[in-house]
């Protein structure tokens, strides 16, 4: 059981709820495209960390993970997680839309990753994190690995979950 909110599993659906918030997996074409259009317009448009489009191949395959809030399921945050083919997963792409940022939603986020992850047999859960986001990572239990690091085109600290205080 998570330290906040409610984790709930019916086989391989999974939501959590915290306050005004819905974690999920993102499941309908609509949400994905919402997700997408969320990522576009942070990465892309506002970090300009990406041109054009931030989809990948690490997005086929990926399980997306969003954050709704309220009853009309406005898309707050979203992040992906993939595995590199054996029990290591990374996360990325996290993001919060503009007026989400204060923490509850990147935090609720972040938990429901690695419990998803560890659901699906993770020992080893990895991201990318901005230098900016590396103190947010510690409070949710992730320590770094190495040093920063140029990752596409930006300085980024890699982080590892600590998967036995989750």
């Amino acid at each position: 059981m998570p330290r906040n909110g409610i984790f709930i599993q019916f086989g391989e659906a999974h939501i959590r709820k915290s306050g005004e918030y819905v974690f999920k997996i993102a499941e309908s074409a609509e949400e994905l495209d919402d997700y997408f259009r969320l990522r576009h317009a942070v990465f892309v448009e506002e970090q300009k960390i990406f041109s054009g489009t931030d989809v990948d191949e690490r997005d086929r395959g990926a399980v997306h993970i969003i954050a709704l809030k309220g009853p009309g399921g406005i898309m707050a945050g979203g992040v992906r997680c993939y595995t590199t083919g054996d029990d290591t997963w990374y996360g990325g792409r996290l993001t919060a839309a503009d007026g989400y940022r204060n923490g509850r939603v990147g935090s609720g986020l972040v938990r429901f990753a690695v419990e998803t992850v560890k659901s699906r047999g993770c020992k080893k859960f990895l991201a990318y994190v901005q230098p900016q986001n590396v103190n947010f990572f510690k409070r949710l239990d992730w320590k770094p690995v190495g040093g920063p690091v140029e990752y596409e085109g930006v300085t980024h600290q890699l982080m590892e979950a600590d998967l036995d205080s989750a």
